[in-house]
């Protein structure tokens, strides 16, 4: 029997607050997008509600359009049931993978935004050995996705290790540092390195001055710690979402309208995971829809907001989640079949996927229509996610999640 080679694929998040200011461009909205979005947008649900079961009670930030995207990467490598699992789990048809790339390609430009208020970047980088050589089909249509390749000698995994940390080092500003290890690179013979890079600045910052220790509680009302409770008094998108079991509001960055956090605060005895179970029925585009619609029915109604300041670091494997989703051949050496990738028989070791999101004052450094119901709100509403909340970061113009996460367990966190 054949030994094949192991593919180490890691995924790298960072988001980081910035203070700064000027504007975004807003574009208008691809409406040839929208089918592929929806795609991306129900796989990342699924991957969001999969990955907190099995973290339960716990602190999390992953970023399901990095993931998306590195596995829309290896189904392009990949053949035959092997092909069918990857495609299946991200919702495309194996026949349509070059109209995919055409989709997303043109989704990805709106993914890249450099302003002085808000700046979201990717960094793709494929590392090979100098054995091992990419067939030329996989070479060029993972350009389309923004791939780049660099050649290391696998046969120094730590200095190979230092100089793949280096780059993503770099990319994150220094805050991840070790993203895999020599050990990582043991019969390994490529590295998919996916790294986000997000910063944004709020558009309506929240007083520093009126940050207090406030209690944190759990879902049955019992006080379990203590967090700097930020507050602010805005005219915001609110609106209570009967069928998810939550209220959420819109936290807007920079001075036009594509970057905003969506936080979402589960009724009282409702979980975190109960609430993003419920997500699987409702679309993303709906909830924009009904947050847009409630800012145009209370247009003058202000809302107190308050919000832990916080800083989450995730380090997860995601490959039991993804065996979980239906990708099984692809971690399984007797079944895997990547030969449109390399043509030495390979396998994926693991998925790693290393994420930090961190909320201050400032910003932020990181078929049936379910029906809304808007409370009939009179002078302010209080918004108060002082119990466990889930939040999405969201592009709205097309309507992709870029990072989501939970926070279950309080910290006084200083920023």
């Amino acid at each position: 029997m054949i030994n094949k080679m192991h593919i180490s694929v890691s995924l790298c998040v960072f988001v980081l607050c910035v203070c700064s200011a000027y504007t975004l461009v807003l574009i208008p909205k691809p409406s040839n997008n929208i089918r592929l979005s929806e795609r991306i947008g129900n796989f990342s649900v699924e991957l969001i509600d999969r990955t907190l079961t099995q973290t339960p009670n716990s602190n999390v930030v992953i970023s399901p359009l990095t993931i998306w995207t590195v596995l829309a990467v290896i189904a392009e490598g990949s053949a035959s049931n092997t092909l069918k699992e990857v495609c299946n789990t991200l919702r495309i048809a194996p026949e349509n993978l070059r109209s995919v790339r055409e989709s997303f390609k043109r989704i990805e430009k709106y993914l890249v935004v450099k302003t002085t208020t808000v700046e979201l970047n990717k960094l793709n980088i494929l590392f090979v050995d100098k054995g091992v050589s990419p067939t030329q089909k996989f070479a060029l249509v993972a350009k389309d996705y923004n791939v780049s390749f660099a050649t290391l000698n696998f046969s120094e995994p730590y200095k190979t290790a230092n100089f793949v940390n280096s780059k993503v080092y770099n990319f994150t500003q220094g805050k991840i540092s070790d993203l895999i290890s020599g050990d990582d690179l043991t019969n390994s013979h490529m590295i998919l390195t996916s790294a986000l890079y997000f910063k944004g600045q709020w558009t309506f910052k929240f007083n520093k001055s009126a940050t207090t220790k406030a209690p944190f509680f759990d879902n049955q009302g019992n006080v379990i710690g203590q967090v700097n409770m930020m507050y602010n008094r805005q005219i915001l998108p609110f609106a209570n979402f009967k069928d998810l079991k939550a209220r959420i509001i819109e936290l807007p960055y920079g001075k036009e309208n594509r970057l905003s956090m969506l936080v979402m605060l589960p009724y009282q005895n409702v979980t975190v995971n109960e609430m993003f179970l419920n997500l699987n029925q409702i679309s993303l585009d709906h909830i924009l829809a009904n947050l847009a619609m409630s800012i145009n029915e209370f247009p003058e109604d202000e809302i107190d907001i308050y919000l832990p300041r916080f800083k989450v670091k995730t380090n997860l494997d995601l490959t039991d989640t993804l065996k979980s989703m239906g990708i099984k051949d692809l971690f399984d050496s007797s079944q895997s079949n990547l030969k449109k990738m390399v043509k030495i028989p390979s396998y994926v070791s693991k998925i790693a996927h290393k994420a930090v999101i961190e909320v201050t004052e400032e910003g932020t450094s990181a078929a049936a229509a379910a029906a809304a119901a808007f409370s009939y709100r009179i002078g302010v509403t209080k918004f108060e996610a002082n119990r466990p909340f889930g939040y999405m970061i969201v592009e709205k113009t097309t309507n992709t999640i870029p990072f989501a996460g939970s926070y279950n367990m309080p910290e006084l966190y200083e920023s």
